[in-house]
């Protein structure tokens, strides 16, 4: 069975709030969720960059058949294809804050909003392999393994990480219920006739190949809890740590309850929680429980490192006052990155785990000569008075020796946390924040390791043999030489079809041999077939298509016709003898083109190889031109198989018919 496609199928499940921009609307936040008719969307062209980001990593090369570049000449169309992933669901605001390193306090001109899709979202993916797209069994084999392996060995397994802000926490997912299925002719003419419903017997197992790159990934959870303070577990309680961190301005005057425990007076003990609570200052909650974005760990551990690098007497930027562009050489853009280079150290959102506790908390300003409430001072707010918020750091690096000292960075960090000495969140100063650290385990090792070498396979044209020229050989040309053409001009008072284009030709042509033709249909919803566009044999003149553009090519001449605005017109070049009437002097250079062969949507396939021009120059300028020559006669034509350049002398070849109409 020959597979003609692979399709991937999962369930695509955030573990952190998600935030997608790219397309333009009205919106209040400042980075607004991609919204298509209203509907929540993950444009298949992020999808497939986070997975191509992956796959660079473990792979190398990657093949051109997942993703080229201009390096190697034309580019080619890959053969991962992503469709876009929709969901229901209301895109929530989260606001962003820049602090300043000196005094703790918001950084002037640093508070910002985005919309973003809440964590436990779901998202349902259909990404396919097309077979078309590769060259042969052998690259079709690798493209469709590596995407098996990202999907089933990293993004199933959590290191998903899509959209923006990854780094501070946003945008993390994983895969559930992944599947693949193979596609034979039969199996996908059923599958398309189904509309796409009818599926073949999905694989026992995601098809799979082994990295040829080395890539380091290790993972420390760590454990930040609040409440009751005990230095000494046998010792009575010395305090309470309390936690604050705000939501959005138009989230800040009500408090949902959610699933935890709130405290009450005792007059109120009896009564019921309510759904939402109001308050001057609220708790961020997602999903029911109180939040600690990842932004707000990074800050704290940034804020740390810096503090300690000065100590050290190192020049240490705030990113704030640079606009993030602290450079590579400064202590803390090297390690937690800078606008031109990424970091290297993830941390994920956290959710408060079950048992959690909280309070609404009445205050006021003290007056400091009646020690009353001072004027209009009074207010309330929300504090987190119980809960553990398990925290993941992932650090990844192309060697061990780029993610060791960052290990080493997170650890001294932690350490301190368990000191208690890295407040989180709001209100320091007030008692909140000082919660404690302890690492949920060791960091856990998720490398990758190369265990293959693999070589791409050979394109067209490439061929070393000595019959055959390299691809970026040229076909021996003659020098510059002198002609003189004629030309004339007209309209075409006929419908522009490719058959009367053809009887005007022929008569504006003579007796000379044709080369070659070619044509630019007009746009014709009702064809079912894309029509052919290209030959080397005179069209029937009842040939009814209607088309924008066609030339016919002479050995030494060209007929054209256009549409126009003003109607059709036609123009003859045509070389003649100096002494002709409007013989015009023209200098005659030959100049190798080629015919790459890409399957296109509208028109068929021209074949690829080496095609030979005649240009006709007038000072400057181009005049126009005509084919000379291109492949041999009887050479057999399949996609990839042909050389793009010929020995000099070579002659024409022909198409048959099933071949023009690929």
């Amino acid at each position: 069975m020959t597979t003609k496609l692979t399709l991937f199928t999962a369930t695509l499940v955030q573990d952190s709030a998600l935030s997608v921009s790219g397309l333009d609307r009205e919106s209040s936040a400042d980075q607004p969720f991609t919204l298509v008719d209203g509907v929540p969307t993950l444009v298949g062209r992020g999808l497939k960059g986070a997975a191509v980001a992956m796959a660079r990593r473990c792979f190398d090369p990657l093949p051109r058949a997942v993703s080229d570049d201009i390096q190697h000449g034309a580019l080619r169309r890959s053969a991962w294809e992503f469709t876009d992933a929709t969901t229901t669901g209301t895109p929530r605001l989260r606001a962003g804050v820049g602090i300043r390193h000196k005094t703790g306090a918001r950084a002037a001109g640093v508070l910002y909003d985005r919309e973003v899709m809440p964590a436990g979202t779901q998202w349902n993916l259909y990404i396919r392999v097309d077979r078309s797209y590769t060259l042969d069994d052998a690259e079709f084999t690798e493209a469709e393994g590596i995407l098996g392996y990202i999907l089933s060995e990293h993004w199933a397994k959590g290191r998903c990480w899509l959209g923006s802000a990854v780094a501070r926490g946003l945008g993390w997912c994983h895969l559930e219920n992944l599947t693949a299925y193979r596609f034979d002719d039969m199996a996908y003419e059923t599958w398309v006739k189904s509309g796409r419903t009818t599926l073949p017997a999905a694989l026992p197992a995601v098809p799979v190949v082994s990295p040829t790159r080395s890539w380091c990934f290790r993972t420390l959870d760590v454990n930040i809890s609040f409440g009751e303070y005990k230095p000494n577990p046998d010792d009575a309680v010395w305090g309470l740590d309390m936690f604050a961190v705000g939501p959005h301005d138009t989230e800040r005057a009500v408090q949902p309850t959610g699933d935890g425990q709130w405290a009450k007076p005792v007059w109120a003990m009896k009564t019921g929680t309510p759904d939402a609570l109001a308050t001057d200052r609220a708790l961020l909650m997602e999903n029911g429980r109180p939040l600690l974005p990842g932004a707000s760990v990074r800050g704290v551990l940034r804020h740390a490192f810096s503090r300690m690098a000065r100590a050290g007497g190192k020049d240490v930027k705030d990113p704030h006052l640079v606009q993030g562009d602290v450079g590579c050489e400064d202590p803390a853009g090297n390690a937690f990155g800078t606008v031109s280079r990424s970091s290297r150290i993830l941390i994920r959102d956290a959710r408060a785990e079950d048992g959690w506790a909280a309070a609404r908390l009445h205050m006021h300003a003290e007056d400091e000569f009646s020690a009353g409430s001072y004027g209009t001072a009074k207010r309330d707010a929300v504090r987190l008075l119980r809960g553990t918020f398990p925290v993941r750091i992932v650090v990844e690096g192309a060697t061990a020796e780029e993610v060791t000292p960052l290990i080493q960075l997170i650890d001294r960090q932690v350490a301190l946390g368990a000191l208690g000495h890295l407040p989180i969140g709001g209100h320091k100063t007030r008692g909140a924040g000082w919660g404690r650290w302890e690492k949920g385990g060791g960091w856990v090792n998720h490398d990758v390791t190369k265990t293959r070498d693999w070589t791409p396979p050979k394109e067209s044209g490439e061929d070393t043999s000595q019959d055959i020229p390299s691809r970026h050989s040229m076909i021996e040309t003659s020098g510059p030489s002198d002609a003189c053409v004629r030309t004339e001009t007209g309209e075409v008072t006929t419908p522009l079809t490719l058959g009367a284009a053809a009887k005007l030709a022929k008569a504006a042509l003579g007796g000379r041999t044709l080369v070659a033709w070619w044509c630019d249909p007009t746009i014709d919803l009702t064809l079912t077939a894309p029509p052919a566009t290209f030959g080397r044999q005179w069209p029937p003149d009842d040939a009814t298509l209607q088309v924008d553009e066609v030339a016919f090519y002479a050995e030494r001449a060209v007929w054209r016709a256009v549409r126009t605005h003003d109607g059709a017109r036609y123009v003859l070049i045509e070389e003649v003898a100096s002494d002709e009437n409007g013989a015009k002097q023209t200098r005659v250079i030959h100049t190798p083109a080629r015919l790459h062969g890409f399957l296109r949507f509208s028109s068929a396939n021209t074949g690829p190889g080496s095609v030979l021009l005649r240009e006709w120059h007038v000072g400057d300028e181009i005049l126009g031109f005509t084919l000379e020559k291109v492949l041999t006669p009887g050479k057999v034509i399949t996609p990839g198989s042909l050389p793009t350049a010929l020995p000099a002398g070579d002659d024409l070849f022909r198409l048959t018919p099933e071949k023009e109409l690929r």
